[in-house]
């Protein structure tokens, strides 16, 4: 192999690394930019929900039917979807055991992040009404709405 045919081989391994290299930092760029996000941010660009129980006591469907009922939910072009995979958040649920007590968390299902959460107790309530309630309190401070807006 003369010279010439090795450095330009060797040249062109070094193109290679330099391209893989810009390949690498772009999508770790784009890959922070989303980890930098505020969670205001991620709750108000959510268009889907998807709603996981890890309580027997918990009904999935009970929950998306009470959001469905907020005009405004329905309003900012959000829906509820049966996707775990593409959804842009995730509420899960649970309850705390030997108690009233069911807590949720709201997670960005792109860093697993959290992004809100909260605590309600299943006593003179529906769980589902008050965690939709909970929910849509901190959707509407995202969306920087003041007033609580009726049910349908």
């Amino acid at each position: 192999m003369c010279v010439r045919s090795r450095r330009a081989a060797g040249l062109a391994a070094l193109a290679w690394v330099v391209a893989f290299a810009c390949v690498a930092s772009v999508g770790a760029a784009a890959q922070g930019a989303d980890s930098r996000q505020s969670p205001q941010d991620v709750l108000r660009s959510a268009r889907t929900i998807f709603v996981r129980s890890k309580s027997v006591y918990f009904k999935p469907s009970t929950l998306e039917n009470s959001l469905l009922q907020y005009d405004e939910f329905t309003g900012w072009g959000m829906s509820v979807t049966r996707d775990e995979a593409g959804a842009d958040l995730i509420v899960e649920v649970g309850r705390k055991v030997f108690t009233t007590s069911f807590v949720f968390s709201v997670i960005d299902p792109k860093t697993q992040r959290v992004v809100a959460s909260g605590r309600v107790n299943s006593i003179g309530g529906t769980v589902e009404g008050k965690i939709a309630s909970s929910l849509m309190k901190k959707l509407r401070a995202a969306h920087g709405y003041a007033p609580a807006a009726e049910k349908k």
